[in-house]
């Protein structure tokens, strides 16, 4: 079955795994802080099964894209759903959750103070969940050895939060505290210039 997956399916599904870790770890925070949400129920009811196994395993080799794109809906379905119920619950659960994709994005990351920019921009788009490669939901504007900006194309994501009665506005709050997190190994930082757009630089 390996032989019909590229390394762009592996790539991907990678990403889908390290967003189904981080939703994994915002289960345990609310089954800890709010158990009477029976979250880990309403996921299991309102999207199945999620178990993480082998690609070559559980793909549908007869519509490769298609499974790919059903297990990305799944996880930023679980995401927005997740996180929108602790908040209606508690707001004040937001430094909760900020402080958690912080760290998760600590430990995700696999850069070095070394990097370049370059290295930098890559371990963050193969981390970051975005849609399909075809929906090139981010485009750089510019970079040199110093900086990269990149702006936004389109938001893959407000859908899954708008049909869960959710604001995206924190999706994005919690994506950049990911990304902080996975800087703390680089010599870098990262700032938000506008709404869609962003900049590393080198330190």
């Amino acid at each position: 079955m390996s032989a019909f997956l590229g390394p762009i399916h592996y790539w991907l599904y990678n990403k889908i795994k390290i967003q189904h870790d981080i939703v994994e770890n915002i289960i345990s925070l609310i089954e800890e802080t709010t158990p009477q949400l029976k979250i880990r129920e309403k996921l299991s009811i309102k999207f199945g099964d999620t178990e993480i196994k082998p690609l070559e395993e559980v793909i549908d080799v007869d519509n490769i894209h298609g499974w790919l794109q059903n297990k990305i809906s799944i996880e930023e379905s679980r995401l927005a759903y997740s996180v929108t119920s602790l908040l209606n619950e508690s707001s004040g659960a937001l430094e909760d959750l900020k402080n958690l994709f912080k760290n998760e994005g600590f430990k995700v990351s696999e850069l070095s103070e070394n990097d370049s920019i370059d290295e930098i921009y890559k371990n963050i788009n193969d981390t970051l969940l975005d849609g399909m490669p075809c929906d090139r939901a981010s485009v750089i504007v510019s970079q040199d050895e110093k900086e990269i900006l990149w702006k936004r194309n389109l938001c893959v994501h407000e859908d899954y939060w708008n049909s869960v009665g959710g604001d995206i506005e924190n999706y994005y709050l919690l994506r950049d505290e990911l990304i902080k997190g996975m800087l703390k190994k680089a010599n870098a930082t990262y700032e938000k210039l506008d709404e869609v757009t962003s900049i590393i630089r080198r330190r």
